[in-house]
């Protein structure tokens, strides 16, 4: 996941030569049925995944018994099974600064009807918030090494983290932690802890999985607080040890 690259340190008192963890980026490319779907640039790791999540969020895949065979081949990520990618774009490429773009209109994602998400069940106090992100910076081992690591992970009604994913990508990171739990879903007695800002994508991706709560350290943008209020989620964004901006849903939180 990471590389020890030589660079050049420079100051104004001079330069001088250094080696630095850099986070690693690769193409990994997703068939489905002996056809090329996806390539999207990821760090390697958990691939197998990286592409079931990503096959569940983009409505391709509905359970795991629909897939016969899934195998990892260097980086190529091989699904044989009762499975169809039609009305999804095939033959390109997902960068690791976005999600799938244009894989799907606005209207065809939002009108693909996921269970509702309870109102109620989950309940955060103030205090936690603070605690959550803490912990989630404290446990992003990549990030610290290489500075160029996004990380998405999962927490519970006990404050403990379930599943955390890093990768260059934060969609691709909460692609890895749904594929990783798919025979567990709905999510709707967990919550989702992000390090950076909160897309339409990530808040999608948090709808079809079940998920009541998204945590972030970055900012929503107006399509995420849209979805977020549509389907009953709470949405936090530039959640800090102190503070944070709760954008929807603030009555699962008490002081």
């Amino acid at each position: 996941m990471e590389e020890r690259i030589a660079a050049q340190r420079m100051a104004p008192n001079g330069a001088k030569p250094v080696e630095e963890n850099v986070a690693v980026e690769e193409p990994l490319e997703i068939q489905i049925n002996g056809s090329p779907w996806i390539t999207t640039m990821r760090t390697p790791g958990q691939d197998r995944e990286l592409a079931l999540g990503l096959l569940y969020t983009e409505g391709i895949l509905t359970d795991l018994s629909e897939i016969v065979q899934i195998r990892v081949v260097g980086n190529v990520v091989l699904i044989d099974g009762d499975l169809t990618a039609d009305g999804h774009n095939r033959g390109f490429v997902r960068s690791s600064a976005c999600g799938v773009c244009g894989s799907a209109s606005l209207e065809s994602v939002m009108a693909r009807n996921p269970k509702p998400i309870p109102s109620t069940g989950f309940e955060l106090k103030i205090a936690d918030i603070g605690h959550l992100i803490e912990m989630l910076n404290d446990s992003q081992s990549f990030f610290h090494s290489t500075g160029g690591m996004h990380a998405v992970a999962t927490f519970n009604q006990e404050l403990e983290i379930e599943n955390l994913s890093e990768d260059v990508g934060r969609h691709n990171a909460m692609d890895k932690i749904i594929g990783k739990s798919l025979e567990s879903l709905p999510l709707s007695n967990l919550g989702f802890l992000l390090s950076g800002r909160v897309s339409f994508e990530m808040v999608q991706k948090a709808v079809v999985s079940g998920s009541p709560c998204i945590i972030a350290i970055g900012a929503p943008t107006t399509l995420a607080i849209q979805l977020a209020r549509q389907h009953g989620i709470t949405l936090i964004g530039f959640a800090r040890e102190s503070r944070c901006n709760v954008y929807t849903g603030a009555w699962r939180i008490s002081g």
